[in-house]
């Protein structure tokens, strides 16, 4: 981490080799310094047609004007807040957001909303979406006396990826994982849903919201509750395999209408253009939200002897994320030229 804040003070700025750039679209991407998980890799999805150049930002207001100047020379069509919601980067992250408006070029999940994806916040967020259910969280601290109700998933406060999960059924087992995880500090305490389907399997479903359409990722198949997809091993279960193509290919027709609707009431309330989705599904076709997160990992690395079904699914991501880069090209040019012509006295 003390390389790339060392990088990060000489040079913010990464990009693509070629001098000559002949991509069809250019965007700068402001991420933050941590893990692999802080900020969506965006170049995993996106392919050669369109060039990204990374800015990194690490809170310091006095570089505002020195880094939106450095956006502007870019020459970028969109610029994008990749960064995922953490407590521990919320100044670099509204910083991010301040250069953004700064450069004057059209920003993607802008709005300070990225914050609002906090575990704690989204059930009060998306409480009013029919089908939709979304479990209580609680950020809990010593002496920890406002527990949701049990069974909880408990985790630390900015963990991710099931680092410290665990599922906690009563308060002795509870008070033994503070004293275990050798921390008496802040965590997320959720109430657990037993989202178990008839045939005794777990399922979660990723998806991820382009301009307020979801489009699948993947679905993971587990015989324990606690699924990411690289212990679920889909590659072992070629009928699992495809269920997930099913999903992948038709979701409409996979899920009932109310499901679908549930999905796409989801957008209007997290106000962020593109950001991605985990929950399951109950026997009445109830979701339950699992995360709201806009640092997911989006690919189609995945081998096609095994995954055939896969590159045509991310294909329809990636090329939905162009039209909506299109999109808000199209509508800053179209307000730049109102300016002009009420400049102009032409109104």
């Amino acid at each position: 981490m003390s390389h790339l804040k060392a990088a990060m003070h000489l040079d913010p700025v990464q990009g693509p080799v070629r001098s000559d750039d002949g991509s069809v679209r250019r965007i700068v991407v402001l991420n933050v310094p941590g893990t692999f998980q802080a900020n969506a890799p965006l170049a995993m999805l996106l392919d050669d047609s369109t060039a990204l150049y990374t800015l990194w930002v690490s809170g310091e207001p006095d570089r505002r004007e020195e880094l939106a100047e450095r956006i502007r020379k870019l020459r970028p069509d969109v610029v994008i807040l990749a960064m995922g919601e953490d407590a521990r980067q919320t100044a670099a992250i509204l910083e991010a957001e301040a250069i953004g408006k700064a450069s004057g070029i059209p920003v993607l999940n802008g709005g300070e909303r990225i914050m609002h994806m906090a575990r704690s916040m989204v059930p009060e967020i998306l409480a009013d979406i029919p089908g939709l259910l979304v479990p209580p969280c609680r950020v809990v601290c010593p002496p920890f006396d406002r527990l949701p109700d049990f069974p909880l998933l408990v985790r630390p406060v900015s963990s991710h990826a099931g680092n410290s999960l665990a599922r906690i059924d009563n308060r002795a087992d509870f008070d033994r994982y503070v004293h275990d995880t050798g921390a008496a500090g802040y965590y997320y305490a959720t109430h657990f849903i037993d989202y178990v389907s008839k045939d005794g399997l777990y399922r979660k479903y990723r998806v991820v919201f382009v301009d307020g359409a979801p489009y699948p990722v993947h679905m993971a198949i587990h015989d324990d509750w606690a699924i990411w997809y690289y212990n679920a091993k889909m590659e072992q279960f070629p009928e699992r395999r495809a269920e997930e193509a099913r999903f992948m290919q038709d979701m409409t027709a996979f899920f009932p209408s109310s499901a679908m609707q549930a999905l796409y009431a989801i957008p209007p309330c997290i106000g962020l253009d593109y950001f991605g989705l985990d929950f399951g599904v109950l026997e009445d076709g109830t979701l339950v939200v699992f995360e709201v997160e806009t640092a997911m990992i989006v690919h189609d690395r995945d081998p096609d002897d095994i995954f055939p079904y896969k590159s045509a699914c991310i294909a329809r991501i990636r090329q939905a994320f162009e039209r909506m880069i299109a999109k808000h090209m199209q509508g800053y040019a179209l307000e730049n030229k109102g300016d002009e012509l009420i400049a102009c006295g032409k109104s």
